[in-house]
């Protein structure tokens, strides 16, 4: 009786100390903006808070195994008083709306936000973080100041992914 449970204990422990060796670190990174804002006058006024998330598995040489993105938009309507108005009850992030986003019609790639993401994420798998932040950047215009310069990224991602490379940073240096 004694044999298997010694035997079963030291599987177990050599398991657990290989599950340790090649273990993957996971890290989230977050960066918050404010934009579109709109001074109330005779109209309410609006205000934008984007939330970017970035959810990271690094593998034990410190290669992206898995980049996940995704944003919170809210927009918030106040008053002159600077009284909020309007605050939407249920609160969607860009992959949650998915095509609902609506982006994909104004989109040069036809793409939607969610799909530009994905794309992005998948394009930083097998790479270092420091290859990843390291990629050539471009500003389209003022509102997309970093949209990737890389011939892989050309048919997928327009969208501007300065503060994807941020939240980026920030999950790679919080990963545990």
């Amino acid at each position: 009786m004694r044999k298997p449970v010694a035997f079963l204990l030291a599987v177990v422990m050599v398991l657990s100390l290989a599950a340790i060796a090649s273990a993957e670190k996971y890290g989230q990174g977050l960066v918050t903006t404010i934009s579109n804002v709109a001074d109330a006058g005779e109209k309410s006024g609006t205000a934008q808070v984007n939330t970017l998330v970035c959810s990271l598995v690094l593998d034990d040489e410190g290669k992206i195994v898995s980049a996940l993105f995704d944003m919170q938009q809210t927009k918030i309507q106040f008053s002159a008083e600077g009284k909020v108005v309007d605050l939407p009850e249920h609160l969607q992030t860009k992959d949650e709306l998915g095509a609902n986003y609506g982006m994909a019609k104004a989109s040069s790639i036809g793409k939607d936000w969610f799909e530009q993401a994905d794309a992005f994420g998948t394009y930083c798998v097998g790479k270092t973080p420091a290859e990843v932040l390291g990629m050539a950047v471009y500003a389209a215009d003022e509102r997309h100041p970093a949209v990737p310069d890389v011939p892989d990224l050309k048919t997928s991602v327009t969208i501007s992914v300065g503060d994807f490379l941020q939240a980026l940073e920030k999950a790679a240096k919080n990963a545990i």
